[in-house]
Parts: structure tokens; C-alpha cells; sequence
């Protein structure tokens, strides 16, 4: 290969490295260009599908607290009541919750009984939940009656009834603005990924 061939290589190469260098620096900045140009935050709305019963749902409270912390009144969280028929507390637990909504005391209930789920899981759930809602004010009278009454135990059961509709058949299983997750994610990192996905997609 003679020396003027060599130059006519080296100069073809310059200009394919330089060109890919000017492309990517103008495109390819996914951290700098594209966070600029991903607009104004849109707020999200997640929904669980969830038992009471189910420690992996239990796993997910703290995650989905600390991406409230985060995020604020941008992710909104709403519970589905979604009771397996192989856990023998899991329908009383989401009756006492319903119950304890009836009062103005749902996310109180709600987290107690999550809190304590080892616990009332092994027998005594009822004594358990009577204590959970004495222990946060209120008028037992009315928890009882609520407790039995057949509007909860609708509520509760139009929820499952709706879950089924959904293909939903685990818990917990997740929709993020109306698209359910095919796969839950594995960390607080994963899901805070995901929020931020829905939360910036145009």
C-alpha cells in the first residue's frame, strides 16, 4: 500500500470518528439534553391490588411511603382490596379496614394491621383488629356493625370481583395510570424509575 493510499485511509477514518463524535455529543447526552427537554412533571397515579395477609404486599408498604416522601402530591396511591381465598384472615382484615373508613380512619387501620401482620396471621385476628381500632378511637359500637354489615362485605367483594375482571391473580400486582406492571419491581430504585417514566412521558 503506497503512501498516498495510507493518507486517503487515515482521512476517511478522521472524518467517520469525527463525524460520530459531532452526533453523539448533539444526540446522545441522555443525562444532560434529555432530562432538560422532558418537559413539566405529569402526576401519577399508582393502584395495588393487595391482601392484607400477603407478606409480600407488606413488603411494598415502606417503598411506596418513601416514594410519597419523594414525590408528594405527585403519585397518589390507591388500594384494591384483593383477598386469596388460601389466607383465612385476609377478607375480616379488608372488612376492618372498610369498617375503620366508615370513621375516618382507613389509613390508620390500614397501617396497623400491615404493621402486625405476623402476628394476628397465626390465629385471633378479630381480638387483634378490636384492638387496632380501640387503639386508634373508635366508636366500637359502629365498628361492629359495620364490621358485618353487607355493604362492606360488597365493597370488599366488588374490588376482588373487579381485580378478577383485570387479570389480576397475585398479589401484590400493580397498575401505574391505568397500565398494569407485568413484573413488580425488585427495589425502591426500580419503582422509583418506573414512577419517573410515567411521571415525564409525553
Amino acid at each position: 500500500m503506497n503512501k498516498k493510499n495510507i493518507q486517503i485511509i487515515a482521512l476517511i477514518a478522521f472524518v467517520v470518528i469525527a463525524g460520530g463524535v459531532l452526533y453523539y455529543g448533539l444526540s446522545g447526552d441522555s443525562n444532560g439534553n434529555a432530562t432538560a427537554e422532558r418537559g413539566e412533571p405529569q402526576k401519577v397515579h399508582i393502584l395495588k391490588y393487595s391482601d392484607y395477609q400477603c407478606p409480600a404486599c407488606k413488603a411494598y408498604v415502606p417503598v411506596q411511603n418513601e416514594l410519597k416522601r419523594e414525590f408528594g402530591d405527585m403519585i397518589e396511591f390507591e388500594y384494591r382490596h384483593f383477598p386469596l381465598s388460601g389466607h383465612q384472615f385476609a377478607e375480616l382484615a379488608a372488612r376492618s379496614a372498610e369498617a375503620a373508613r366508615e370513621q375516618g380512619k382507613y389509613k390508620e387501620m390500614h397501617d396497623l394491621i400491615f404493621e402486625y401482620q405476623e402476628a394476628w396471621s397465626q390465629g385471633g385476628a378479630a381480638d387483634y383488629f378490636n384492638d387496632f381500632a380501640e387503639e386508634i378511637g373508635l366508636n366500637m359500637e359502629q365498628f361492629q356493625a359495620d364490621l358485618t354489615s353487607d355493604e362492606i362485605r360488597q365493597r370488599v367483594e366488588r374490588q376482588r370481583q373487579e381485580g378478577i375482571r383485570r387479570q389480576v391473580n397475585a398479589t401484590p400486582t400493580f397498575f401505574i395510570n391505568g397500565q398494569r406492571l407485568r413484573q413488580n419491581p425488585q427495589s425502591y430504585d426500580q419503582f422509583k424509575s418506573m414512577v419517573e417514566l410515567y411521571m415525564y412521558r409525553s
